[in-house]
């Protein structure tokens, strides 16, 4: 079993509601669209959005009861809070490997068929991952994958949350549970805990760029090198192939 956690903003802090919608939708289908059923998506949010596809139990969607974030800081204290609360839901299912996803990227359709084949490992990882800037009908490829879609670690009951912190904060390294730590450092802390994460054989994510609107976009590394990479990196264009794997059916 694997579980793919989605952490949403709220209605009243988005700039464009209809478009973090939009995008959330494609990231849903995306994951959804597992050719292994053995999956649960977790959505922790404020506000449910109108769905455009239908979906069974599988998908689950937890509304939370804290405050409406303002500040930059207290967005991402809201971030943690979902992602909180999806440890802890994942807690009461029993654990297992969990993919915290951003709202706004696309998942391959291999993802839970090759980690559900592999129920003896810590986790894995996306050292890569591409690229797409909304608008562009090409992709490309990337190193060094910045985005909260790279990491699937293998929690037990004992390392998620029961209930929430005394004190809700955003996500670092001093939080007790690996899910809480701040999600770059996740690989190397799960290595230093003789729990490394094995690398993923194929490229799981699209790293979704200028969408204007969303958690993740506050944290996306726009590094000169980055910026350098992605103008030499050749075009992939997206074929029937990569429409399959990633379910992107609006093109």
């Amino acid at each position: 079993m694997i579980y793919f956690g989605i952490p949403l903003r709220s209605k009243e802090t988005s700039n464009n509601w209809d478009k973090v919608t939009e995008f959330f939708n494609r990231t849903l289908w995306s994951v959804y669209n597992q050719t292994d059923p053995d999956f649960r998506i977790i959505v922790a949010c404020h506000d449910i959005p109108k769905l455009k596809h239908e979906f069974d139990g599988r998908v689950e969607f937890i509304q939370v009861q804290a405050p409406i974030p303002h500040t930059k800081e207290e967005m991402m204290l809201d971030k943690g809070y979902k992602v909180h609360t999806i440890g802890m839901r994942i807690r009461e299912y029993g654990g297992g490997y969990t993919m915290m996803v951003d709202a706004d990227d696309l998942q391959s359709n291999r993802i839970a068929e090759y980690v559900n084949k592999h129920p003896n490992e810590n986790g894995f990882l996306s050292h890569n991952g591409y690229y797409w800037h909304v608008g562009d009908n090409y992709i490309k490829k990337g190193h060094k994958f910045p985005n909260g879609s790279s990491t699937i670690v293998k929690y037990s009951v004992e390392d998620l949350p029961d209930k929430y912190y005394d004190k809700m904060v955003a996500s670092v390294n001093s939080n007790p549970h690996i899910i809480r730590k701040k999600h770059g450092d996740i690989p190397k802390i799960c290595a230093e805990l003789g729990r490394p994460l094995r690398p993923l054989p194929f490229i799981a994510s699209i790293y979704v760029r200028e969408t204007g609107d969303n958690h993740s976009l506050m944290n996306k590394d726009e590094s000169k090198f980055r910026v350098i990479e992605q103008k030499l990196m050749p075009k992939i264009y997206i074929n029937e192939k990569v429409r399959n794997e990633f379910s992107i059916d609006w093109m």
